[in-house]
């Protein structure tokens, strides 16, 4: 069975039989239905004939009404019989007005109908009404009386709606199984068919036909114009027309065709899986694509050249070319006074996301820069949604963070060498430098005749003290820039510090020929100190005092409480000239007489700024010509 559906003879087959079954179903559904709608299941042969016709007469016999009541002649008129009906017409006074010719041979009428007349005021008949009613001023009443001759022969309406009823009742139970079994043929067809398709037995090959080579579509298309075509020929079929009603048949006959035709060339493009490839409207997207795709990628081809020579373009510039832009844009707009606002509002939808846009990035590299600016070096700015200026300036930022914490590290290094090396350095140096302090010391003590051996060991044991000192500073001064000094805070009363200040340096003071003027409020001022830490602070800028201070003059020192903070002041005249900056004074290794005449070494003002800012505490320099003051702030509790 499969070769011989392969050939041609048996797709022929194949399809005949499909197309006869597909007509017998339709027709067969056709006959069901008109059956069902007719009742043939609950009346006889003649109640359904009576019922299909009944309509019909009433119709028919209204247009011989309507000729009989405009009839021109006198007395009775012989109206033509129209197929098997044979009727008469009776005017308002009950006299007959119309017959058919045969309509005396008629003993007993089948049907009656009244019909109801309006007259105009000139007393012409204007229009007829079906009316079994009573009637009304203006209606006059005409009764037609009907009857068949017979009910079998002839080719009028009549008699073929007799035939197919005294030929179809008998089906009426026998009809469904007729459309299972029509089902059944067709369904079995089509699928050999379709299976059968573009196939033959030379080899297992898809072999498509001549329509193949027709887009699917355009097939379609003719497909659905012949049955639009079809549908609205129908409305052009005369009852009872054999030609017509054979050219309907016909007609639908070859939509068939057409359709089981297509589903075979539909079933060859699926083996190929062209379906669509081989449509025209694919053609012609596929086409209009490629135009779309050359325009576009010219189109993104000369955006990218603007954007390139924009892009090297200053941001100011491309601020000012961005609001001419819009300018030029609105005053056009505004010009046309009936397109204005839409224009207006596609303007909006365009600038309000992108100002939006521009406001995020400038917010994204808002905080990068806080950050950056706070020392949270490690944050980031997400530059992946960034566009132009933007996100280069935002991996700047990135940059500079990446430069900043390569600097800090490297800063760290080499503040931690520099404090292992001083460390390490200062211990190696301070073992020989006690050896050469306690043998100098013991040479000083010794008896001689000759007093410059005194004279010397004095001097060596001053210089050797001198650089002992200068070793303790440099390691604490190492210590406490790089935060390796360890402090202790407790609670201290800020007035104890000024009293030790006092009892240590009153005496020296005034042996140097200065006057200490202390004051101190009566009230109680607490800090948070390191007591070891603050008298080094202390001592610092005392010994500073006692060293650079003019002779015979004042020195002041003073505790207030200002805003929360406790500041202690101090002030000398400096007997130098001081023609060098605060920041310059604070830095190591810097002195206050250029001349360096006395035993300073530069670092006591360094130590002590460091020391106050381990303890949370400022230090900050004045200088008001000869003036020096010097003014260190706490947090009070």
């Amino acid at each position: 069975m499969k070769k011989f559906s392969r050939t041609i003879a048996g797709k022929t087959v194949l399809f005949i039989v499909c197309v006869l079954s597909i007509c017998l179903l339709l027709g067969s559904v056709a006959l069901a239905a008109f059956m069902a709608d007719s009742d043939f299941y609950t009346r006889d042969k003649d109640e359904v004939y009576g019922s299909i016709i009944d309509d019909r007469v009433r119709g028919d016999l209204y247009n011989d009404v309507w000729a009989a009541v405009h009839s021109d002649g006198p007395g009775v008129v012989a109206l033509d019989a129209n197929d098997q009906l044979e009727y008469r017409i009776f005017g308002p006074d009950g006299e007959m007005i119309a017959q058919t010719p045969g309509a005396d041979n008629i003993t007993e009428w089948d049907y009656s109908f009244v019909y109801g007349a309006f007259k105009n005021e000139q007393g012409v008949v204007s229009d007829l009404i079906i009316s079994d009613v009573g009637t009304g001023q203006d209606l006059e009443l005409y009764t037609a009386k009907a009857a068949l001759r017979s009910e079998s022969g002839g080719a009028g309406y009549y008699s073929i709606v007799w035939n197919v009823v005294s030929r179809t009742y008998g089906l009426r139970y026998w009809i469904y199984l007729i459309i299972v079994l029509l089902a059944l043929i067709m369904i079995t067809t089509f699928v050999a068919l379709m299976s059968a398709a573009g196939r033959n037995n030379e080899d297992d090959e898809i072999h498509p036909g001549p329509l193949h080579r027709v887009p699917f579509d355009v097939l379609l298309g003719l497909l659905a114009g012949a049955v639009i075509i079809y549908i609205l020929s129908l409305d052009y079929i005369t009852y009872g027309d054999v030609v017509m009603v054979v050219t309907v048949c016909a007609g639908l006959l070859l939509l068939i065709n057409m359709t089981l035709g297509l589903c075979m060339s539909l079933a060859v493009r699926i083996k190929l899986h062209d379906l669509i490839k081989g449509s025209l409207i694919f053609m012609v997207l596929r086409f209009f694509w490629s135009v779309a795709k050359w325009f576009l990628g010219s189109a993104l081809k000369g955006l990218r050249g603007i954007g390139s020579a924009l892009s090297k373009l200053p941001l100011i510039w491309k601020t000012v070319l961005g609001i001419c832009v819009v300018c030029v844009f609105e005053l056009i707009m505004f010009s046309e006074r009936y397109v204005w606002f839409p224009a207006w509002v596609a303007e909006k939808i365009v600038l309000i996301p992108l100002i939006i846009y521009i406001a995020l990035m400038l917010r994204t590299l808002q905080k990068g820069g806080r950050a950056l600016a706070a020392g949270e070096l490690s944050d980031v700015v997400d530059t992946s949604r960034m566009i132009a200026d933007f996100k280069g300036h935002g991996e700047n930022l990135n940059s500079v963070g990446e430069g900043l914490t390569l600097a800090v590290e490297e800063r760290l290094k080499s503040e931690r060498m520099k404090t292992e090396l001083i460390t390490n350095v200062s211990h190696d140096i301070k073992t020989p430098l006690t050896s050469i302090i306690n043998y100098t010391d013991l040479i000083s003590r010794e008896e001689t005749e000759n007093e410059k051996i005194h004279e010397y060991s004095e001097v060596l044991l001053r210089q050797s003290e001198r650089l002992k000192r200068l070793i303790d500073d440099l390691v604490e001064a190492s210590k406490a820039s790089s935060g390796n000094l360890e402090v202790e805070l407790t609670p201290c009363e800020a007035s104890v510090f000024v009293d030790q200040a006092v009892g240590e340096y009153k005496d020296r003071l005034e042996e140097s020929g200065l006057k200490l003027v202390t004051t101190v409020p009566d009230r109680e001022i607490r800090i948070m100190a390191d007591g070891r830490r603050m008298w080094r602070i202390f001592d610092n800028l005392m010994n500073n005092i006692l060293k650079y201070a003019q002779d015979n003059t004042r020195v002041y020192l003073s505790l207030e409480e200002r805003d929360g903070m406790a500041l202690f002041t101090f002030k000398n005249t400096s007997r130098e000239q001081l023609n060098i900056s605060e920041e310059e004074l604070m830095e190591r290794f810097t002195r206050g007489d250029s001349s360096r005449n006395t035993e300073g070494n530069g670092l006591g003002l360094s130590i002590a700024k460091s020391m106050a800012a381990l303890q949370n505490g400022d230090l900050r320099l004045s200088i008001d010509g000869d003036l020096f003051k010097a003014i260190l702030s706490f947090p009070t509790l």
